[in-house]
């Protein structure tokens, strides 16, 4: 979001999914990521979850909008950013991406069975993104909304674990996603995304035999 707003921002190295700074839970209390850092000369404040950041930096910069006006459709737009923050984290985030990267951080392998399970989730996932998305670019209105990042952003980390979205999955959700990795302000933070897997010398596997 802060790409897409065009502001500017700096990264702390320290913080990452396998480990936090000491005293990081003073930002937040529950030790996750993400969290923001914000100093407007008066104030001092940390906000932790990405929905509450997401509407921060939409009233900090209102002149590119990502939250939809009409009220039904802004409705609708909270409501699927909640099911990617929920159901869909749980089961692609958590349930792929996090089984694999973290089972390889310990040194272990992964839960081959917890992924197929998770795999059918997903499966649940596509057919009720497919019934909102029916034959629109985009899953509310004619632009890209908190809606489709909230929910596509969980097939990235999907990837990023070893199991890469085709059209065969669904044509639909698979032109939404490459809409997405496409446009100019998102394409750049994918691709240093992948450089950072990368420096780890984490090697996704090929979770593909899993997923049928």
């Amino acid at each position: 979001m802060l790409a897409l707003k065009k502001i500017d921002y700096d990264i702390d190295v320290q913080v990452s999914p396998l480990s936090v700074p000491e005293g990081y839970e003073k930002i937040h209390p529950l030790k996750k990521i993400p969290a923001l850092m914000i100093d407007d000369g008066n104030r001092e404040i940390a906000l932790a979850d990405s929905s509450a950041i997401a509407g921060f930096l939409d009233k900090l910069q209102p002149s590119l909008s990502f939250y939809p006006t009409d009220p039904i459709d802004y409705g609708q737009a909270l409501w699927l950013e909640e099911y990617g923050d929920t159901f869909i984290a749980l089961n692609c985030t958590f349930g792929v991406f996090g089984n694999v990267f973290f089972s390889w951080a310990r040194g272990e392998t992964y839960d081959a069975e917890k992924i197929k399970i998770a795999f059918k989730h997903m499966e649940e996932v596509i057919t009720y993104i497919e019934s909102i998305l029916g034959d629109r670019d985009w899953l509310i209105g004619d632009r890209m909304t908190i809606a489709d990042i909230g929910v596509m952003t969980h097939f990235f980390n999907v990837e990023h674990a070893g199991y890469r979205l085709t059209e065969a999955d669904s044509p639909k959700l698979y032109a939404l996603k490459k809409r997405i990795e496409e446009h100019a302000d998102i394409a750049p933070i994918l691709a240093e995304e992948r450089i950072v897997i990368q420096k780890l010398k984490f090697e996704s596997p090929d979770l593909t035999a899993l997923r049928h």
